[in-house]
This record gives C-alpha cells, structure tokens and sequence, in this order.
C-alpha cells in the first residue's frame, strides 16, 4: 500500500519562492498549498487526496500517483525521511489533476467550515474515498 513518506518545501528551477511537497514512493509531489492554508494529505488507492482549507474557500484536489515529474527542483526543508538532492517533481497544476473548489455561500450553508477532510473530500467528489 502506497502512502505519504515525508514533505516538507522544494524549491522549483524559475519561481521565486518554495513550494510545499510530499514524497510518495520515489516521487515528490508538490501540492499546491498556498501561504496562508492548511493542508491534509492522504493517498487512497492510486490516488493523492489534498485537502486545502484557507478561510472561507475549499480545495480537494486529486492527483494521479502515476504522473510523470517534470520540473526540476530541489529540496528545499522540512523533508526529514529524504536526503536532500536535486528532484524532478510532479507539478501542481498537470491537466489530469482534478479540483473541486467550495466557496461563498455553499462554503457557508454547507458548514465546510467544520468538517473534517476525509468528510469534506466524501461530501467535494460525491464519493467515499475508497471509490475510484
């Protein structure tokens, strides 16, 4: 079974600042969380599962385990289980990823606020997580 091994900040070849990342097998995966959110990751299946919360706005994403890494980078911190090394990395925004956002009034009416992240991913994809 495929989990979560370490994360921590990469360092992408052209942005300006760190990006946060998780290591799944031998491929790092950058995630996508903005400064300001909160994040919870889990892989159910073949299958990332984000969960990214910033004040009244909600994030699942899914991303594909089997992505190819295409930006270079480097391990930047917070990687404690991965030796520091230059990577490729799997991009947060690949076409196959898919994103369901909750905002405004459906954040609000929909008391996403105070679920947890496996009950919002069930409630933001329609699904239990351990359907594909």
């Amino acid at each position: 079974m495929k989990e979560i091994q370490d994360s921590g900040k990469v360092w992408c070849k052209g942005s300006n600042r760190p990006v946060h990342a998780v290591r799944v097998g031998n491929k790092i995966f950058a995630t996508g969380k903005g400064e300001d959110q909160t994040i919870e990751c889990w892989v159910d299946g073949d299958v990332l599962c984000v969960d990214l919360h910033e004040r009244e706005i909600r994030i699942a994403r899914k991303i594909p385990l089997d992505l190819e890494p295409t930006l270079q980078g480097t391990l930047f911190n917070g990687f404690t289980h991965t030796k520091h090394a230059d990577v490729l990395i799997v991009s947060s925004d690949h076409d196959r990823i898919e994103e369901k956002i909750v905002s405004g009034e459906a954040y609000r009416t929909g008391q996403y606020n105070s679920m947890s992240s496996r009950e919002f991913w069930n409630k933001a994809t329609g699904r239990g997580t351990n359907e594909q």
